[in-house]
């Protein structure tokens, strides 16, 4: 049982792709809590970086915004 619960622990941590918003959104309000503020999401080949909006509230700010 011990090496299903590896293999499934990392499928988790696998990076995932999204070739559309709705698919990634759904994602996300399920999988709030492996989210990390500064974590860096890619929907249809743009980049995102999340942000903390206060409050427990994180958002998808388009990685455009945040450069220099």
């Amino acid at each position: 049982m011990q090496p299903y619960i590896d293999c499934k622990e990392l499928q988790e941590r696998r990076p995932q792709e999204f070739s559309a918003v709705d698919e990634a959104i759904d994602w996300l309000k399920h999988n709030r809590q492996m989210l990390l503020v500064g974590s860096v999401v890619i929907i249809a080949g743009i980049a995102f970086v999340t942000v903390s909006a206060g409050a427990g509230v994180v958002i998808l700010a388009p990685a455009v915004l945040l450069a220099s």
